[in-house]
């Protein structure tokens, strides 16, 4: 390693607020990563120092994308990446308080269970569709199939939610 390199590597990165991604990704832009990691460690940096929901939510989706097939029996299946990212994307639009009343759970087939904890209510994410339940005031709705789109999504939970 040249002595330009050892300077670059002992300098201190400075400690500052952030309170948006794009601030977090002009810090990082400024270190030596690849760019893939630069906008992963970009997200992660800003959803662990302002956002505790979706902070736990992020790292949720990343434990989930580590499971393997078989991760709770002989027949189940990894979670698909598309379904991570699409719920990724979803992150990266809502707000903190989006988050608050899910838990987000794997399922067996290779999709993700969001469950409410505040109404009989979930949303099960697939890698190009969405189907969702509630039941309010003894009332049952929900649809089926439905295309992903990270805007509708979020405007869903946001509706069960309520």
């Amino acid at each position: 390693m040249n002595d330009s390199n050892v300077s670059k590597a002992a300098e201190p990165v400075a400690a500052r607020r952030m309170t948006s991604y794009l601030d977090a990704m002009t810090m990082i832009h400024t270190m030596h990563l690849s760019r893939e990691d630069k906008a992963r460690v970009g997200r992660r940096l800003l959803l662990e120092t302002t956002e505790e929901h979706l902070s736990k939510a992020y790292e949720r989706l990343e434990h989930l994308l580590a499971l393997k097939d078989g991760w709770a029996g002989e027949n189940t299946l990894s979670i698909s990446r598309q379904v991570i990212a699409n719920l990724r994307d979803v992150l990266l639009i809502s707000n903190n308080k989006d988050w608050e009343c899910w838990m987000i759970s794997p399922d067996g087939n290779g999709t993700v269970m969001l469950q409410s904890n505040q109404r009989r209510s979930s949303i099960s994410v697939g890698s190009k569709e969405f189907s969702y339940y509630t039941k309010v005031d003894g009332k049952r709705s929900g649809k089926s199939h439905l295309d992903f789109n990270a805007k509708q999504f979020l405007t869903i939970m946001r509706e069960i939610a309520k």
